[in-house]
């Protein structure tokens, strides 16, 4: 094992250490006793058939009973402990990774998917907890009781241990070798099983599209030949793990037939008592068990490292950048200077040199043709990702100097794919403000006229939406998505085509709900019985529109084309007609 190996086990271990000393302690104890089992046959022996003290023979059995129910009192308590801490390693790791990936960039999870991400954080990490059950326990507990039953053997007869002794280089080579394969098995098994993860939350996502197009049985080939690969690679890593413990039972029958014969011949010609004889025999036969248990760990070692490589990966990606000047109010305006955009230093910008104020209270839309990149203009604003080249600046700050919390607290969207989390309505909707009470959820959803569809529910507000928020309309949860936002009353409103996807019934219903989010600020806070200095202007709003009902009351209306961004100043401007 090399360095750098045995220091990433020693760090994960080091949060349960008095659970691991304390486990390790019986294991050494338990150890003592297998000694002491080996040691005493030879005086037992001796006193009793050679010595003819027959007395003691009625001890005997009282005797190993106890030995034996001593070491197996000190086993489970090394084992409870042991796995205890493995269990705390699992639950610890999957928290902190699930931690880090909630701080890590969104352009991350462009790139990744989200079945590689989970398969991290549940298969691999399971795996894990056997750097302590496993590889731990057999370098600290079964590695001294190697040497401590060797040492008896030696103290007995050491040429008669010696020959039983002589097969052990090569079942080292054998385990590395053997150990190395299953690394690289159990590597492609956990990959080809984060593909299969990907696979089923895809189906699970996207049964509707599955189902309307007929396309089932080509789902499930895809998913079983990611299953079969998964089971390919198990299967070998399996085989090495499995090849490895024949050599090992393979060299101790070599090594007790030795021994059998070679101290059989001592006892022939008394060189030695048949209690030396018996001892040393015990000794070897009982220090090849944790000899297998050392080379199955190795093997469990190199599975190990293969699942904490990846792990690692993922816990080595960069957060975001926190920023470090808190933003309390917004001010004056938003302004972008300069501003191009690339999703890859390769690839030709989606945003160029764009030039754009934003004034405090100022409403704007942005219109375009499909994949001009107004989607990525607004998710430039809450540093969902960072300009290739210039700044975007909110009051004269940059934005990579803000502290992002503070930032983003500024800011709600509403956008056309609404995310809901299987849970309440009432949670839902208090996503928006954690310390919000009940009557505010439903001034909020009253505001955004989803109080009547909402007390029409079996549970009303503790109704669970199910995945996704499925089990509602469209219009139904971009009105749950709007009354979020109103609780959260945000200065910086971003729209992202909310109402594109609804028919023209929800469509006006949501308008109106949408219409009070951007411009009824002042009714908002008397609603809520706050004290507060109102301001003239309602919230600062910025649209990505595709109608122009949408648009109407927008104080100004730019386009993107081609990556640039112009001022529309007529209505027979051409991009209107994609606004119909």
């Amino acid at each position: 094992m090399d360095k750098t190996v045995a220091r990433r086990l020693i760090a994960l271990a080091r949060p349960y250490l008095s659970k691991v000393i304390v486990a390790l302690l019986c294991g050494l104890l338990a150890s003592a006793v297998m000694a002491a089992i080996a040691w005493l046959v030879k005086p037992a022996l001796d006193i009793i058939f050679m010595d003819k003290k027959y007395q003691y023979l009625k001890l005997l059995p009282f005797a190993v009973i106890l030995l034996f129910a001593t070491k197996g009192f000190l086993h489970f308590c090394q084992q409870y402990l042991i796995q205890s801490a493995g269990l705390s390693l699992i639950r610890d790791t999957q928290s902190k990774l699930h931690n880090h990936i909630l701080y890590m960039p969104v352009e991350y999870f462009d790139k990744e998917t989200s079945g590689i991400l989970i398969s991290r954080v549940v298969n691999d990490v399971t795996l894990i907890d056997k750097v302590i059950s496993d590889v731990i326990r057999a370098t600290v507990v079964e590695m001294p009781k190697i040497f401590i039953l060797l040492g008896i053997a030696f103290y007995r007869k050491w040429d008669l241990t010696l020959v039983s002794l002589l097969l052990v280089p090569a079942l080292g080579i054998s385990a590395r070798k053997l150990g190395r394969k299953v690394k690289q098995k159990v590597a492609a098994a956990q990959k080809n099983m984060s593909l299969l993860t990907h696979k089923l939350s895809e189906s699970i996502t996207g049964i509707r599209v599955i189902k309307v197009f007929n396309r089932e049985p080509y789902r499930n080939e895809r998913f079983i030949e990611s299953s079969l690969g998964v089971y390919k690679d198990n299967t070998k890593a399996i085989k090495y793990k499995e090849l490895n413990k024949l050599v090992v039972d393979l060299m101790t029958g070599l090594a007790i037939g030795s021994v059998l014969f070679y101290g059989g011949m001592k006892v022939v010609s008394a060189e030695i008592t048949p209690g030396d004889f018996a001892s040393i025999l015990t000794a070897i036969y009982l220090v090849f068990s944790p000899v297998k248990i050392v080379a199955e760990s190795y093997t469990t070692l190199q599975s190990v490292r293969a699942a904490i490589e990846r792990i690692d990966h993922v816990l080595e990606t960069p957060v975001e950048d926190k920023g470090k000047v808190e933003i309390k109010q917004f001010n004056d305006c938003i302004s972008l200077e300069g501003v191009t955009f690339r999703y890859n230093p390769d690839a030709p910008p989606v945003l160029e040199d764009i030039n754009l104020t934003i004034k405090k209270g100022e409403v704007l839309a942005i219109i375009g043709p499909s994949g001009t990149g107004k989607s990525t203009l607004v998710n430039l604003l809450p540093r969902f990702y960072v300009p290739s080249a210039g700044s975007i600046k909110i009051d004269g700050i940059d934005l990579m100097e803000l502290d992002i919390q503070s930032l983003r607290g500024m800011i709600a969207t509403v956008s056309q794919d609404i995310v809901l989390f299987n849970d309440t309505i009432r949670e839902n909707i208090a996503f928006g403000n954690a310390q919000c009470s009940l009557e505010q959820v439903k001034w909020a959803a009253d505001m955004a006229y989803a109080t009547e569809f909402i007390e029409r529910l079996p549970d009303g507000f503790d109704t669970v939406v199910g995945e996704r928020g499925l089990t509602l309309s469209g219009g139904q949860r971009q009105r749950i998505a709007i009354a979020r936002a109103l609780l959260k009353d945000p200065p910086i409103l971003i729209l992202d085509e909310a109402t594109s996807s609804l028919d023209n019934a929800s469509e006006a219903i949501v308008q109106k709900a949408l219409d009070g989010l951007m411009l009824d600020r002042s009714r908002s806070l008397q609603s809520l019985g706050r004290s507060r200095s109102l301001q003239s202007l309602g919230r600062t709003t910025i649209i990505i529109a595709h109608r122009l009902s949408t648009i109407k009351n927008a104080d100004r209306v730019i386009a993107i084309e081609n990556g640039k961004a112009r001022t529309v100043t007529t209505p027979s401007d051409p991009l209107l007609s994609t606004c119909p």
